[in-house]
């Protein structure tokens, strides 16, 4: 019985956990806006303790006053053109609340923080010949310094009858608290600004501590270039900086591989494109410098047409590759069975076969229905058959095609020979672009008539298991292969059955 492995939890440690350039600025920070708040809480409060009840009725009432005259304004003219009483703006101070009357008492209009008992508080005191006075209210709010105030809120208001013509058309209640009107702005404004400055500083310092290492790396980055992708930033680090130089290493890692790739894969494609194009360019040579016979320029023809069938297969390849690298290929998707596409493929390969005196053999093949294009699912199983007619040729006899059904989601194609096998090391790189496991053969093996035209034998092109993995994947399967010297080689191909083939 497999037994489950067991996952170990990384716990950081206290120093790690310190060293983050994100809690460093936190902690800070927090010291930061503590003084901030402390002194600014000891200015108020200070400031707040020489105030007594009638001072702060009077600063109260006074900006009561000055609020009250813009909105009887406003509300006198709205009820005069019978206009909408919501839809009027009003500007009102901080907590500021306000409550519109008819002269029966109804609402015409509420703004602010105002609860029915309070509403019917208000209502109460209306009719009485006190034009300002006090209500405790229950807290709607929460004062910015509310930590430091234990007070309840207490709101002082005005009321105020809204005329016209000496008629009285509503009657306007307005209200502020009392505790916040204290705070006098030729007090808290220069504090403030003492503080914000200190805050400004202190913070831009920090963070020009903390992000130091920023510019490092920038200045470092920016000394790398595209044709020197050796360089590593190396920054020795525990924070979150030192994983961002690791991660941008990294980074240079891949960019180096796939710069390598890219180089090799032009260097690869012009060497399989120069050689076609020189013995064409020989034979062209031959033929106009001698006088020759008719079959003899017929025998040259020939090999330009050869040659010029390769490279035409080469181009067509590196299209194919390039359009799927882009996303350009859409696939033509309907039901296929896989057991039809397998007949197709080892029919039309039977002559080659026979040429290369090899039997090729047909196990079980079951109907596999998937959903993909016939045109490619055909090229994808004709690429793998042909290539292990060629590598098996004059060391093997035998290709063997069979399907099967992997837990009834998965349809399973497997192409084996008994060629020579393929080295281990080479396994992981059999389905890059160019890549040849014996790349001293040309694609045209000794022996082969001059006249005949090229295929892409052992060593050739490197490109049709590129394709072929690329048409496996664009069907959401998966292909591997595994291979032993001497023993011969297995390439097997995993596709996604249609939902009718699950059982």
């Amino acid at each position: 019985m497999r037994q489950r492995k067991r996952h170990s939890f990384h716990h950081p440690s206290p120093i790690a956990f310190f060293s983050s350039v994100r809690v460093r600025l936190t902690l800070w920070y927090l010291v930061t806006i503590t003084i901030i708040l402390f002194l600014t809480g000891w200015s108020l409060y200070g400031y707040q303790t020489h105030l007594n009840d009638n001072a702060l009725d009077n600063l109260v009432e006074t900006q009561l006053y000055q609020d009250v005259q813009p909105a009887t304004n406003v509300y006198k003219q709205a009820l005069l053109d019978g206009q909408s009483l919501a839809s009027q703006r009003i500007k009102l101070s901080t907590n500021e609340v306000v409550l519109l009357l008819r002269s029966d008492r109804s609402i015409l209009d509420r703004r602010g923080s105002l609860t029915s008992s309070a509403i019917e508080q208000l209502q109460a005191r209306v009719g009485s010949s006190q034009a300002v006075f006090n209500i405790t209210m229950p807290q709607t709010h929460t004062h910015s310094w509310g930590w430091w105030w234990s007070g309840t809120d207490e709101y002082r208001f005005l009321v105020v009858p809204i005329l016209n013509k000496d008629t009285r058309i509503a009657i306007l209640v307005i209200g502020l608290p009392r505790q916040g009107q204290g705070l006098l702005p030729s007090t808290w404004v220069p504090h403030g600004i003492i503080l914000l400055l200190i805050s400004f500083i202190g913070g831009y310092w920090v963070a020009g501590r903390a992000l130091r290492p920023v510019r490092m790396i920038t200045q470092m980055a920016n000394e790398i270039n595209a044709t020197d992708l050796r360089r590593r930033l190396h920054l020795k680090r525990r924070d979150e900086f030192g994983a961002l130089a690791a991660t941008f290493d990294q980074m240079l890692v891949r960019l180096e591989a796939a710069f390598k790739r890219q180089t090799q894969f032009t260097a690869d494609a012009s060497h399989e494109l120069r050689t076609p194009l020189t013995i064409i360019d020989l034979e062209i040579n031959r033929a106009l410098t001698q006088m020759h016979t008719p079959e003899e320029y017929r025998q040259v023809l020939e090999q330009i047409q050869a040659e010029n069938e390769h490279m035409s297969y080469i181009v067509n390849s590196l299209l194919t590759l390039a359009r799927a690298d882009t996303g350009q290929i859409v696939l033509h998707q309907e039901e296929v069975d896989l057991s039809d596409i397998a007949l197709a493929s080892v029919e039309r390969l039977l002559a080659l076969a026979r040429e290369s005196q090899v039997t090729v053999s047909t196990g079980k093949l079951p109907e596999l229905l998937v959903s993909g294009d016939p045109q490619y699912l055909s090229r994808m199983l004709m690429n793998l058959v042909e290539n292990a007619i060629k590598y098996t040729s004059g060391v093997g006899t035998r290709v063997h095609v069979d399907l099967a059904c992997e837990q009834g989601l998965w349809g399973v194609i497997r192409v084996q020979d008994d060629g020579p096998g393929i080295a281990e090391e080479h396994l992981p790189y059999l389905f890059d672009r160019f890549y040849r496991v014996d790349k001293a053969r040309s694609h045209n093996q000794k022996g082969q008539s001059e006249t005949k035209p090229a295929r892409e034998m052992p060593g050739g092109t490197g490109l049709g298991l590129a394709i072929t993995q690329w048409i496996v994947q664009a069907h959401g399967g998966s292909i591997r292969v595994e291979s032993k010297i001497g023993a011969g080689t297995v390439f097997e191909v995993r596709l996604p059955l249609l939902k009718q083939e699950a059982i």
